[in-house]
């Protein structure tokens, strides 16, 4: 279901853009939604590991909310939840009065930079799951019940839409 490749990132501490073997750690190359969507036509919820596998067939970990991202494109999600541990996207964090309520994809990826710690993946996954064909994000609370409830009724935390 994931086509993936490994992950290679720049060495900040070597000059001249030599490159960093992380392990088994991988990249989204492709996905093959047909899994997810037989177990959809079937009323079952899958739980979907965040592994992917090379064409060679070796496995690799990747960051899960790039594997949900990347999913939520290739089903075409009307949305995609992503759970943390606030209670959305935040412009200033940590002014919680910053808390964006709503913004577009387009709007989100101007701001992207701007952004630091823990809602760098958070974002960078909102980003992928729009781009690759999910209508809407929604970021929200995933340590509070009222949240994801809220979410799962479309409102509450940073919707992100096309």
């Amino acid at each position: 279901m994931i086509h993936a490749r490994k992950l290679f990132v720049p060495n900040e501490q070597t000059p001249g853009g030599a490159l960093l073997d992380l392990g088994f750690v991988g990249e989204i190359e492709a996905i093959n939604p047909a899994v997810v969507k037989a177990l959809q036509d079937d009323a079952f919820i899958p739980v979907i590991s965040p592994i992917g596998f090379s064409a060679e067939g070796q496995a690799y970990n990747i960051n899960a909310d790039l594997v949900a991202a990347a999913i939520g494109g290739a089903l075409r999600a009307d949305s995609v939840i992503f759970l943390t541990d606030v209670a959305g996207i935040y412009r200033s964090w940590p002014d919680k009065s910053s808390l964006i309520d709503q913004i577009s994809v387009a709007e989100l990826k101007k701001i992207a930079p701007t952004f630091t710690d823990g809602m760098i993946p958070k974002v960078k996954a909102a980003i992928t799951a729009i781009d690759s064909g999910a209508d809407s994000v929604r970021v929200t609370d995933g340590t509070d019940l009222a949240a994801v409830l809220d979410a799962l009724d479309h409102r509450g935390g940073t919707l992100v839409s096309a």
